[in-house]
Parts: C-alpha cells; structure tokens; sequence
C-alpha cells in the first residue's frame, strides 16, 4: 500500500521505518530543504519517559513508548545512542513524593529505576550534586537528525514539497506528521494545536565538567558532554512563535543550571545554541490515530517526541492493518484527535 507521510521530522520517519517493515510503500513529503530541519534538528536529544505519580493512560503509553526505543536505538547503527543513563534531581518535596508514588504504581524493577540517597546520586553523576536522585539506568541520548535518517533510510523522500491541498497526494493513505504547519489545515483546526517555542544552549565542556558520567535532570537538563560539549536546555515559550535566537534565552539556561546544580562551573563557554518550535495539544499528550477514512495523523509530541513518535508509529501500522495494539483501548481513546470534539 502506498502510504504518504507529510513531515520528515521524527514523527514522520517513525511511521516510514515502521511502515516500511510492514512491507507497505510509505512516501515522505517535507516542505524544508532536509529532513529533521524542525524540532528534530537538535544535535543532541534527550530520552526520557514523561513521569506521572499514577498508572494513568498517558504514563502507560510512555512506558511503553521507553521500553520500545531502549529495545530499538541499539539495532539502528550510526545515530550516536548513548545510554549513558539519566539522573533526575530530587530538588524539592514535591518531587519526593511524586516519584515514590510513581515508582511504586508503575511496578519497574529497580534495575530500570530507583530512588538514590545523595551520596549515590554525586558518585553516579561524577559531579557533587547536593540531592537525592531519580535513577534511570537505561535512559541515555542519541542524535535526531541522525535518528531521522536511519529511520528514513530506503524510503522515497520528497524535500522542500510543501503540500498545501492533500486531496491532491497520489496515495491509498495519508499520514499528517507535520508538526506546527497541522494548526492551519482545516481538518485539524478544531483540534487546538499549540506552538512551543524552546532554545538549547550548548557550552564547552571544563575540566570539572568533564568527570560527568551521565545526563542531569532539573527543571531543565545538561547532557553528558559529547565531542566536548554540553547541551543544556530548554526554555518553554507558549507565547513565541519562532525560530531567531534569543541572548537572554542562553542566560536564563545557565542561570537555571547554576540554580539547580550550585556545584558546576559558573563561568561556561557558549559555543552554540538552537531555537525550534514545537507543537502540543491542549491536554499536552500527543495526537495519534485516524482523523477520516484515509487520512490518519502523528503529532504533538512536544518535548518528548524522540520517544513518543516512535510508539505512535507502532500504534498507527497496527490501525493500519487491523492487527493487536501494545496498549489498551483507553490508552487509544485519550491518544485520538477526536477526544477533543467529545
């Protein structure tokens, strides 16, 4: 089956990769010059289930969504996979409590996820962090263009078509994965999309910084230095609607940074950074399902999409061919774009 996809983003080379496995013919359509020019052109990403304190339908589909990819990420060659793990910082009582809760309604072993007393947490991190940690041994960081690319490999890409009129597309289906361009068509309009803007700031690695063994978590992150830098983000700009660069942008990371973590380096050399805009739903879980009788759609994936995309990928092959889902009914109905006209 000929399958068009529009958008060369993650969301959109996920449902290639997995459609291509199912042996069906997907077709990519991305209106940039390259593929991965959007949300998903960060040198460096994060990967991360998004917690919640209950076994909600959201926190089983990131779950799932985490085990798929740490199953995945190893078998697809040069995408620059890291598991270096991943510490999230115990920094107020708020966290304490939602993380006990999480771990015990989510039912990980403790190999996958634990809570560290503060001694544990430093000697993990290589660097003195000054609270407890929540300990993700398996989470780690790969590159998303590069991720893009192995997903896109072997599959038909059209760059720099920007489809305007999907009525006209020559193909049995059609997979919406374009991230904010989805606020403008008429057939997604009355889903409320939202644009979030973020800028990653990206410093040279020191001789302190350089014992980091893995990647930090706070309310915002620094990533384990690769080739000599660090990545740290991100601002969350509901208000912006752009890609320019913004100065104060990289202040306001370090300053959070030196917030968080008051043992690291002041004084960090600023050798990049990197704005994008991303797309949320109203309810901020992703979008995934089919929209009409041949028309289906991956979006909203927010900070999370190099996890998320990948499961809705999955889930969209099996709607596809009528096979068995990996998650429950209620996990599909608050993932549907026709939640929002209920």
């Amino acid at each position: 089956m000929k399958i068009a996809i529009i958008g060369g983003g993650l969301a959109g080379g996920a449902a290639a990769f997995m459609l291509k496995n199912a042996e069906h013919e997907p077709v990519i359509y991305e209106a940039n010059d390259s593929i991965a020019d959007g949300a998903s052109g960060n040198v460096t990403g994060l990967y991360n289930p998004r917690f919640g304190a209950q076994w909600t339908p959201q926190s089983q589909y990131f779950s799932k969504a985490f085990e798929h990819a740490c199953d995945l990420f190893p078998k697809l060659g040069d995408i620059d996979h890291d598991p270096s793990g991943c510490m999230h910082l115990i920094n107020d009582e708020k966290k304490i409590i939602r993380y006990s809760k999480m771990l015990e309604s989510w039912g990980w072993d403790e190999d996958d996820m634990q809570i560290l007393s503060q001694a544990q947490t430093s000697e993990i991190c290589g660097i003195e962090t000054g609270f407890q940690g929540l300990w993700l041994p398996r989470s780690g960081t790969v590159s998303p263009p590069k991720l893009c690319a192995a997903y896109s490999d072997g599959v038909f890409t059209n760059t720099g078509v920007r489809i305007d009129d999907i009525d006209a597309v020559n193909a049995d289906l059609i997979i919406l994965a374009a991230g904010p361009t989805l606020r403008d068509t008429n057939d997604t309009k009355r889903i409320g999309f939202q644009a979030v803007r973020g800028q990653v700031t990206m410093v040279k690695e020191t001789e302190q910084t350089k014992a980091m063994k893995t990647n930090i978590c706070y309310s915002g992150y620094i990533t384990k230095a690769k080739d000599g830098v660090h990545m740290v983000g991100s601002t969350f700009q509901r208000w912006l609607d752009h890609s320019e660069i913004i100065e104060q942008d990289d202040v306001d990371n370090l300053n959070k940074l030196a917030t968080a973590i008051p043992s690291f380096p002041t004084e960090l050399e600023i050798v990049g950074q990197r704005a994008s805009v991303r797309t949320t739903s109203k309810d901020h879980f992703p979008v995934v399902g089919q929209l009409s009788d041949n028309l289906y759609m991956t979006t909203a994936h927010g900070s999370h999409g190099i996890l998320s995309s990948l499961m809705a990928a999955e889930i969209l092959v099996n709607m596809i061919d009528n096979k068995p889902q990996p998650l429950s009914d209620d996990v599909l109905v608050a993932l549907s774009p026709h939640r929002f006209s209920l």
